[in-house]
């Protein structure tokens, strides 16, 4: 496959992509074990740190291990030198380099004076933990005495399910019987008595130390650990907020042969756990659980599978979004977070997609409004929250055809009582259609799903043109749904809100050219042409079209007007032009950096929003040049300067001068979600629907011929689309497994693989 910057590449054949330079910045992978009672999540980049947390089912929050915070150092006990297989921190050049990102492990490979060190890293899908394995590879004619080092310092801070913080103080433990440390937070407002870590070695232990100032030297560098100058593990405990464990274990690596070391890092609620793990775990279940871990993710990538001729997009949405999506919900307490990215996921796994939905419903009061966050708890009221309901329900039924979804009992936030998954879903619709403002908008309260707009004392009460039109949106999914369900008075009585709040939209947030994005209390509007800063939103424009509130020339004129003032080479601002000083009646938004995130980035959540309305009104070209400009190694933006991965869907891109191009928040945002729906039911037009699967591309005439290979219901559509013709959108004529239907809706079957034929 192509190369992406001579930095790597993508090889389909084992479905990774492959580093083989230094990347701009450290390239992460992200591992995890599976969604449940107990999740942890960690990052893995390309010289083997990163970031790890858990969670348990009541949003009990862990941070076990920090950022720049564990690490794996190789010592020649002949020479006395150090190197690391990812060639840092250790102040040491590997030659050979290679560092290959797949969806259930990571390897990193470096080779120094004749020893090649692979360092590979997975979570198992039943543990709090992850398993280093490192091979050690001796390339020479001479026997080699080999230390190895695994160090992570553990930070065991978090919070409570209840949103509370917990601070560390921690203390260290050496054990011998364990062959490594256990590290401990003392503090009693832990919530649960989990607030522990471990660092072990399964084989060849020799030594351990429990705290920071004992493995490094005093300017406390990564780079330079005192075992550069021959130092060898104490054996002593720790206490402090920088306890760790330092593990060293030592093999002697015939010539020409290679042994390996394996080391667990996790967590834990006791001592007593971890003789028990160290007891059960040995090589041959260490490689049970890595082939469990892989066929969970090939089980997600067989979801669907596209063709589009762009070798690096085809692997990005093939090898990496999955996975993509299901980090997200393990890593994502939001409750709008969570419930668009069940949107997309239930195209992967319907059962988890509809298991975090009935979780993230349980956070709903009884008169409808819903918490920001869940898992901890967040209680902040944001506007949106509501709304998303109206999509996701709809949404999942869509994809499965089971509407006794509707009819599973969840309950209330804090409250005794508890209702059908359709009473909850009534109840988010009936709360926004009555919490208005005095223009008849919704209220703005906190924020909306901006979150930089929140509130301030000088700007009075907001009210939300985007969820007022996110309202629109669901009155019309609800008005769909009891169509179905032959409910007619509540079909009339969606209908009916729907009218009133599309008329209201187009007399006070109509701007002239386009839609405002909020209205003050005192009457001023943000997003106006009247603006010095602040003229004109995404968001506004997208779901004026998403919500169908817009006529066909309003329409028209507001997504012109999107890309004109909005759109550039990076990818689509979503807002311009951003705020160079604070507003109060902006609030936080106008605080930030200008040109960063959003005030003035290039956001690319929203510009999911965007491409779903450009293929509502048949923009091919604009929806396939919005997916391109998005996607990692954008031609006018490639890894190089954006420094993001190549296998990862990025928040937001900067616009000021003086780092142009820099992406921000890669993995944890809901780009990819929306993305997925973007490229898999718009662009290639695999769309679900009540009744069935719905074709309808809308295909830029740069790709002449695709394909998508995608599951539904329990059967595998393997679609191909020719659009040679240059129509782009239309469909002209469709077979299925060799047999003319009218129409676009396919036939709906139980099992087995169709070919779809549909020509444009």
């Amino acid at each position: 496959m192509s190369t992406t910057n001579n930095y790597g590449r993508f090889i389909e054949d084992e479905q990774c992509f492959e580093l083989m330079a230094e990347p701009p910045r450290k390239w992460l992978n992200m591992h995890y074990n599976k969604i449940g009672d107990n999740e942890l999540f960690s990052q893995m980049s390309n010289i083997g740190d990163g970031y790890m947390q858990s969670r348990d089912y009541d949003g009990n929050t862990c941070i076990l291990v920090s950022y720049d915070s564990k690490y794996l150092y190789i010592r020649d006990e002949e020479t006395g030198k150090v190197f690391c297989p990812g060639g840092a921190p250790a102040p040491t050049d590997v030659e050979d380099f290679s560092c290959k990102y797949y969806a259930h492990k990571t390897e990193i490979k470096g080779t120094f004076d004749g020893l090649t060190a692979v360092q590979r890293v997975f979570v198992p899908k039943n543990e709090l933990a992850e398993i280093w394995t490192v091979t050690l590879q001796n390339n020479t004619d001479k026997p080699k005495k080999i230390s190895v080092f695994g160090y992570a310092k553990f930070a065991l801070s978090g919070w409570a399910n209840d949103g509370g913080y917990v601070g560390n103080i921690n203390y260290s433990e050496i054990h011998e019987e364990i062959g490594g440390v256990l590290v401990c937070n003392h503090n009693k407002k832990a919530p649960t008595n989990n607030y522990k870590g471990y660092l072990i070695a399964l084989n060849n232990y020799k030594g351990a130390d429990g705290y920071r100032d004992q493995f490094l030297r005093s300017e406390f560098s990564a780079g330079t650990p005192r075992i550069l100058w021959g130092y060898n593990c104490q054996n002593k405990p720790g206490r402090g907020p920088d306890s760790c464990a330092a593990i060293q274990t030592y093999v002697e690596v015939p010539a020409n042969s290679s042994m390996r070391v394996d080391y667990v890092l996790g967590q834990t609620g006791s001592l007593e756990e971890v003789k028990e793990i160290k007891k059960r775990l040995n090589i041959s279940v260490i490689e049970d659980m890595l082939e469990e871990q892989r066929l969970a993710e090939q089980k997600r990538m067989d979801a669907f599978k596209v063709n589009t001729g762009n070798d690096n997009l085809d692997a990005l949405f093939n090898f990496f979004v999955k996975k993509q999506l299901y980090f997200y919900l393990i890593n994502k307490s939001g409750f709008r977070d969570n419930l668009q990215n069940d949107c997309a996921y239930a195209m992967v796994e319907y059962e988890v997609a509809e298991q975090n939905l009935l979780r993230a419903l349980s956070s709903q009061y009884p008169n409808g409004k819903v918490n920001h966050g869940f898992r901890p708890v967040n209680r902040l009221q944001y506007s949106d929250k509501p709304a998303w309901i109206l999509m996701t329900v709809p949404a999942l039924i869509k994809e499965s055809g089971d509407f006794s979804l509707l009819d599973k009992i969840v309950p209330y936030f804090e409250s005794d009582e508890s209702g059908t998954v359709m009473d909850h879903m009534l109840r988010a619709m009936r709360f926004l259609i009555n919490d208005t403002g005095k223009h008849g908008l919704c209220r703005q309260h906190h924020a909306d799903w901006n979150d930089g707009l929140e509130a301030t004392p000088e700007t009075g009460e907001r009210e939300s043109v985007m969820v007022t039109q996110q309202l629109c949106h669901g009155l019309l999914e609800v008005a769909e749904l009891a169509r179905k369900l032959k409910n007619i008075e509540l079909e009339k009585e969606a209908k009916d809100a729907y009218e009133i709040f599309k008329k209201r939209l187009n007399d006070v947030a109509w701007d002239g050219e386009w839609y405002v994005r909020f209205i003050c209390e005192d009457g001023y509007k943000a997003g106006s042409h009247a603006n010095e800063e602040g003229k004109i939103f995404t968001n506004a424009q997208a779901w004026a079209v998403l919500s169908q509130i817009a006529s066909e020339d309003r329409a028209k004129m507001s997504m012109d007007n999107l890309e004109k003032y909005l759109g550039c080479d990076l990818g689509y601002m979503i807002v311009a032009p951003g705020f160079s000083k604070y507003d109060p009646r902006i609030g936080g938004m106008s605080n930030s950096l200008p040109g960063t995130a959003e005030n003035g980035g290039v956001y690319n959540h929203a510009a999911g929003f965007k491409a779903v309305a450009d293929c509502m009104l048949g923009r091919a070209e604009a929806a396939w040049e919005t997916l391109l400009k998005v996607a990692p190694d954008n031609p006018a933006n490639p890894v190089s300067v954006s420094c993001n991965e190549p296998f990862s869907f990025t928040n937001s891109v900067s616009t000021t001068e003086y780092d142009y191009g820099y992406s921000g928040y890669p993995w944890a945002t809901g780009t990819a979600g929306w993305f997925v729906q973007v490229l898999v039911e718009w662009i290639l037009g695999a769309r679900r629907s009540y009744d069935g699967l719905l074709i309808d591309p809308c295909l830029s005439k740069k790709v002449p011929k695709a394909s998508i290979v995608r599951t539904f219901r329990g059967a595998k559509y393997d679609i191909r689309i020719d659009n040679t013709s240059g129509n782009c959108k239309g469909v002209k004529s469709i077979t299925v497994d060799g047999e003319k239907i009218e129409g676009n809706l396919l036939p709906v079957f139980k099992d087995g693989t169709h070919i779809v034929e549909v020509v444009l």
